[in-house]
């Protein structure tokens, strides 16, 4: 882009570019961290993706631990695998820290709230922490965690030329370099 000689110097910026990049930050104050592994789980379904992934999902759900920031993924192929999702999840990450689960917190999606899930966590002594609907900010870790997986994924399509049917394989790929 070439700059004139008016603008040179001006502190103006672009109306266009401003409003692509702005995203709203949180209106909460922080909040006091676990330093407890597994103590506060965050997660967050991402999709529905335009193009079928290579087995057919469309979707990808995303546990990251506040405490480590390492995040597990899994693709699906709708929203409802989210139970199954996290039940797998959970048993890996207890297997392998030696620790359980204290709280998931999550978006108010329906994949969440319906009964089945709300039932597993209750038996299994899992707090259920639920963001207010309609306020991605207030989810902030787990829909960052997203933003970085899918730029990065694009990012991986991008430099090695691949079509858009690879962002599972990529997305996966994003989620192993970040951990």
């Amino acid at each position: 882009m070439k700059v004139s000689s008016e603008t040179k110097g001006s502190s103006k910026v672009c109306g266009v570019w401003t409003l692509v990049r702005q995203h709203r930050e949180a209106e909460t104050k922080s909040q006091e961290k676990t330093q407890e592994v597994l103590g506060v789980v965050h997660s967050d379904i991402c999709g529905r993706m335009e193009t079928p992934s290579l087995n057919g999902e469309r979707y990808f759900i995303t546990f990251t631990d506040e405490t480590t920031g390492r995040v597990s993924i899994n693709l699906l192929h709708s929203k409802d695998q989210a139970l199954a999702s996290f039940q797998a999840y959970s048993a890996r990450a207890e297997k392998a820290s030696g620790k359980e689960i204290k709280s998931l917190s999550s978006d108010g999606g329906g994949e969440y709230m319906n009964n089945q899930f709300k039932k597993y966590l209750e038996n299994a002594g899992i707090q259920n922490r639920v963001t207010p609907p309609y306020s991605p900010w207030q989810n902030g870790l787990a829909e960052r965690m997203n933003r970085i997986l899918v730029e990065s994924a694009w990012c991986l399509l991008a430099d090695c030329k691949l079509q858009k049917r690879f962002w599972g394989p990529a997305v996966l790929t994003a989620a192993h370099v970040h951990n």
